[in-house]
């Protein structure tokens, strides 16, 4: 059972900090998965001391997504009323609270259904995405069967990514981003990996506990075209409700031009979704020292400490390179595992497991 008062610290931050709710405001609780009612309960408490005029809360479950996927018809998977629209708009801030009951439940739903209904209610998530908004992933049973480990442990682990000083990490990500506005190219090498990319003029955003919990990381857009050579992504993932143990990816000119995994024909399949989703839209550095190990939940693993991430398809607004898809799949490279080394300008920075330059040597 989570430590209640881990739980009340947790719906304080996210409240009070990560959407900093204002009285007078309007918020949105999307809870998807019943076993998050716990941290919903303190966090809707919170959101009402803080002077929120209205709390919506709204739950939906996987296996309802499945009767829909498997019954609707073209109209229904289309269907999106102005209405929508502007209750969505109406909101100030919205947090998402994630606890799927069964993370295969989606399994074999046709995935141009999937990217169907995506394509059509992108605007609802759009207007959401430019309020304040949090999102944070539920400790429970299907997760830590995910992550391989027991209830008790996965609980102990969630709630210790996330109970940061995130104030303090803010102050570590602005010195290391300001360092990189100074960087140009980037090549990275390791074992089946020898890669370039330039991120000339791109903009970086700090990520520090206001976006996503666990947080932890910086990130920018690679410029689109200039991905180049071959990498090896390590960190076994779950996305669209397939598993990946390794994506090994060949680009030229930004684009992926071959493509390898023990899930070959999901990886291909996400690949051909549309015209951005072979090339990338995300190049980011995970901070988050707390997370160690690979979780198959990449809320978790995009965050850890010494490695990288790479996401194919939608660029961030925050951080554009002109890429746009309906995709937005987050790969993940950890350093030591490749025996990394990672060059800036020419310039050797890292070697396998340390940052070897004295001016990145806050980040070991």
């Amino acid at each position: 059972m989570v430590d209640k008062q881990k739980l009340k610290k947790l719906a304080d931050i996210i409240a009070n900090y990560s959407i900093a709710v204002k009285k007078g405001e309007k918020i949105l609780i999307r809870a998807y998965g019943f076993d998050g009612f716990p941290l919903i309960k303190e966090l809707y408490r919170e959101c009402i001391k803080a002077g929120a005029i209205q709390v919506d809360v709204k739950f939906g479950h996987d296996e309802l997504s499945k009767v829909f996927f498997d019954h609707a018809n073209k109209e229904q998977m289309e269907y999106l009323s102005d209405l929508d629209k502007k209750v969505a708009d109406s909101y100030d801030a919205m947090v998402q609270i994630v606890a799927d009951a069964n993370p295969y439940e989606m399994s074999d739903v046709d995935i141009k259904k999937v990217y169907a209904v995506q394509k059509s209610r992108k605007v609802i998530g759009d207007i959401l995405h430019t309020k304040r908004w949090c999102l944070f992933y539920y400790p429970n049973v299907a997760s830590a069967m995910l992550a391989k480990k027991s209830l008790e442990e996965w609980e102990e682990f969630v709630f210790d990514t996330c109970l940061l000083d995130w104030k303090q990490v803010e102050k570590m990500e602005i010195k290391f981003k300001e360092l990189m506005l100074k960087v140009k190219d980037v090549k990275i090498t390791g074992k089946e990996t020898d890669l370039t990319l330039s991120i000339a003029g791109q903009k970086w955003k700090t990520c520090c506990g206001k976006r996503n919990l666990p947080d932890g990381e910086i990130f920018t857009a690679p410029i689109r075209t200039s991905v180049n050579g071959v990498i090896r992504y390590n960190v076994p993932t779950h996305y669209q409700s397939q598993d990946f143990d390794w994506v090994k990816l060949w680009l030229k000119d930004g684009k992926v031009i071959k493509e390898e995994s023990n899930n070959q024909k999901g990886v291909t399949e996400i690949l051909d979704t549309d015209a951005g989703s072979r090339y990338y839209g995300e190049f980011a550095f995970g901070l988050n020292d707390m997370i160690k190990q690979g979780t198959r939940q990449i809320l978790f693993d995009e965050k850890m400490g010494k490695s990288l991430h790479m996401a194919l398809g939608r660029c961030y607004e925050e951080c554009p390179n002109g890429n746009d898809s309906s995709v937005h799949w987050d790969l993940i490279y950890r350093f030591d595992w490749a025996e990394a080394e990672i060059y800036f300008d020419g310039k050797k920075v890292y070697s396998k497991n340390k940052w070897i330059d004295k001016k990145f040597g806050f980040l070991n």
